[in-house]
């Protein structure tokens, strides 16, 4: 199976370095956390924290927003007149593309709604927006024409997505697999996509390693909770309880992802 090079339109962008040994430096930081610097001589081997992990980074990747970033990626004409896409209708993504949310045209026709800022220009975003503001209707008469320019942005979307004819597609990110089910493109095609950051950058986020070192926790105490048996000085491992700590902050954490959600609507009456 062949892939098919992508190259990225997100601009002129300076790439940001990290270090090789990123993954073992967490697993330190984890280690440190779990077993207070060494106080405690008790931690996971290191291929289960490994483990833990990377199923730690699929669940931020859906729920976390700050784990993937938008950018831009080109498909050239000639992918599609290849054997393999006229055989498959597929593309394969590079790794680190989670999901597409927009294939666009090139050359496709369009409609603007772009409003003339000039001086002297006689319909603009502000005057329609003040039109009514300092005469009788007040604020009132303002919150209406900000209401009717919001309907007007919904109608000139709705417009774009019927007269630019968008392409069916399916994407799915266990294989990177783009498949068009509709129109083959006959153009250039660009891909708004959603890609995964650097694991180095992920781990460095306070959220991850606190919900790392929670599954940890809950991973611990359960194999512990197994068998009884005490450490040096009659101290008397209690596996439950590190068990609940765990659970206890996890499900505080995940009620922090869930709450830290950006308002992008407007409600009013």
């Amino acid at each position: 199976m062949s892939n098919i090079f992508l190259g990225g339109a997100s601009g002129m962008e300076t790439e940001q370095t990290y270090s090789s040994t990123c993954l073992a430096d967490f697993a330190t930081e984890l280690a440190d956390e779990i077993t207070g610097a060494c106080m405690i001589p008790m931690n996971l081997p290191s291929s289960e924290v490994e483990a833990i992990v990377n199923r730690a980074k699929k669940w931020f990747y859906k729920k976390y927003e700050y784990s993937v970033q938008e950018n831009f990626f080109v498909i050239p004409k000639a992918a599609f007149e290849s054997t393999y896409f006229k055989a498959s209708r597929t593309i394969n993504m590079p790794a680190g593309v989670y999901s597409i949310f927009g294939v666009h045209k090139t050359n496709a026709s369009s409609i603007s709604n772009d409003v003339d800022f000039q001086a002297g220009s006689d319909f603009n975003v502000e005057r329609m927006f003040t039109a009514n503001m300092y005469g009788n209707a007040g604020v009132a008469g303002a919150a209406e024409q900000l209401e009717y320019y919001i309907v007007s942005q919904k109608f000139f979307d709705l417009a774009r997505q019927v007269l630019q004819n968008p392409y069916s597609f399916d994407y799915n990110r266990l294989n990177r697999a783009l498949r068009f089910t509709g129109e083959t493109p006959t153009s250039d095609i660009i891909l708004e996509v959603y890609e995964t950051i650097p694991d180095c950058a992920l781990f460095q986020d306070e959220m991850f390693f606190r919900y790392c070192s929670a599954k940890i926790k809950i991973s611990l105490g359960s194999k512990l909770s197994i068998f009884e048996f005490q450490l040096p000085g009659n101290i008397t491992v209690n596996g439950s309880a590190i068990q609940d700590m765990g659970t206890s902050e996890l499900e505080g954490i995940i009620e922090e992802i869930n709450m830290d959600e950006g308002t992008d609507w407007m409600m009013h009456s």
